[in-house]
């Protein structure tokens, strides 16, 4: 019996070739770039996943509130390193604190592991009535600047203040106003540069104030003399100078985002990598809450490098799919297409995030718990998570959002309705059965009782089961050959030309 459509046995031999449809992935299959997942069969349990995790960032915000830098919330702090490479214990601190105006402030503790020292950091909001306050505005408001421009340094009862490239200086306006305040002796100096002037002024022994007591507290417990420690005092307005331009670059950044991919793509692409660039940073503050590490300007340049990262990913995607947008049609629908293309850059966003995230995880866990330079772990773990989450948003949430919407446009829509009334007229499945929908599960070709024939030298006519060519991009056979018959050639006596 001769077939039109070859044997079963090949069909299964070329059907076991192919990872997802009648085998599981092997790791070779990732290395050669020769992986087979459906991603778009379960968008609607990513777009679920989307909505869950946007759902428990803001949960956590609410709960625990991000633990912003003085540079955000403005306010005074003292930083001593502990005498002896002993530890420091914040309940201790706390009970130090207790008799003074600042109980409830902020403690906190790290220890540099590579040469054993303790740093002990205290941070409060503006002090009422403080010295050092009453000199920066004063200073402020005879140059004719903000007091957050007016830069405060001090350290145990010494006060350096400077103010750099004003307009105009005058040395006796400032020292009359100086002297104004109660036991202020001030030494001004007005040094001109090109177009403007530098203003410095040295207090060398500053009038008290409640800030001394924390001072003393502190001094006390680490074994330091007072003048070891240092004091950094930031005012309201400089936070929320820093706070607001902060928010004004995220802001630029989604406009220079929307307006590059509405040129390079079209809108639609645009707008599911703006949602998916809002997600990893709701994740990332989500994460930062949780954890309660500081967030610093660092932190907020490390936003920034990721939400960079994560786009760059995000069009690497899109523009694998803007190119194989062209094969949608006949069975192949854009949800096809779609996971083609994903499925042809997977190894590529998954190699690009591995390198990126080793040297940031050295960083994380070898410089900062390690090593000690604490000063790095809050842009490490911005990093991190962000790296992370934008490789998982590309894939995930900006693909399966753009699925969705441009399956509702008709040209895309009379696609997938064309296949599923031939599915239906021919009986077959358009999707896999429930138990085969797992990842890697087998998925066989159904055969064709009544469609594909074979006929043999009597005429009668024999079924056939569907061909590997039968096969579309999803891994559901294709339609057959309706009344396809093949009859054998007469055979032609040896030794005589065909006339």
């Amino acid at each position: 019996m001769t077939t039109a459509t070859g044997s079963p046995e090949q069909t299964h031999a070329e059907v076991e070739s192919r990872p997802g449809v009648d085998r599981r992935h092997r790791p070779a299959d990732f290395i050669h770039e020769r992986t087979n997942f459906h991603f778009m069969r379960h968008r609607r349990r990513m777009l679920f996943v989307f909505v869950g995790v946007v759902i428990v960032s803001l949960l956590a915000l609410s709960v625990r509130d991000l633990n912003l830098g003085l540079d955000f919330e403005g306010g005074v702090s003292w930083q001593v390193e502990v005498a002896g490479g002993r530890d420091a214990s914040v309940a201790e601190i706390r009970d130090g604190l207790a008799g003074t105006p600042f109980a409830d402030a902020k403690v906190t503790t790290t220890r540099n592991a590579q040469d054993g020292t303790t740093t002990i950091r205290v941070q409060s909001e503006e002090i009422p009535d403080d010295p050092v306050k009453q000199i920066r505005d004063s200073i402020a408001e005879v140059l004719g600047v903000e007091p957050a421009d007016v830069t405060a340094d001090i350290t145990g009862s010494r006060g350096s203040f400077s103010v750099s490239g004003v307009d105009q200086a005058d040395q006796a306006a400032i020292e009359s106003a100086l002297a104004a305040i109660d036991g202020v002796d001030a030494t001004v100096t007005v040094t001109p540069t090109l177009d403007a002037f530098n203003v410095g002024v040295v207090i060398e022994d500053l009038p008290e104030s409640p800030r001394d007591e924390v001072t003393a507290v502190l001094a006390d417990y680490a074994g330091q003399d007072v003048r070891e420690v240092s004091i950094n005092t930031v005012g309201p307005t400089w936070g929320d100078e820093v706070s607001r331009k902060a928010l004004y670059a995220l802001l630029l950044f989604f406009l220079v985002l929307a307006v590059y991919l509405s040129l390079r793509f079209e809108f639609k692409m645009a707008a599911s990598a703006i949602v998916a660039v809002i997600h990893d940073i709701i994740f990332t503050v989500g994460v930062y809450a949780i954890v309660g590490f500081e967030v610093t300007p660092a932190t907020v340049t490390a936003f920034l490098t990721i939400l960079g990262f994560s786009l760059y990913d995000t069009v690497v995607v899109f523009d694998k799919i803007k190119e194989n947008t062209v094969s949608v049609g006949g069975r192949v629908t854009y949800a096809d297409m779609v996971d083609r293309s994903l499925n042809q850059v997977l190894m590529r966003s998954l190699s690009t995030s591995l390198v990126a995230l080793l040297p940031v995880f050295s960083l994380l866990i070898i410089g900062s718990f390690v090593l000690g330079a604490t000063a790095l772990e809050d842009f490490a773990l911005a990093l991190l998570a962000g790296l992370f989450i934008g490789t998982y948003s590309s894939i995930f949430v900006a693909a399966p959002m753009l699925c969705a919407w441009k399956e509702r446009e008709p040209q895309y829509r009379a696609v997938r309705e064309r296949r599923d009334r031939s599915d239906a007229a021919s009986g077959r499945a358009t999707t896999r059965p429930t138990s085969d929908r797992a990842a890697g599960a087998p998925q066989r070709p159904v055969p064709a009782t009544t469609n594909t024939a074979t006929a043999n030298t009597s005429g009668a006519v024999a079924s056939s089961p569907a061909t590997p060519s039968d096969w579309d991009t999803t891994g559901v056979p294709g339609p057959p050959a309706v009344g396809r018959v093949t009859a054998p050639r007469p055979r032609q006596p040896r030794g005589k030309k065909r006339r």
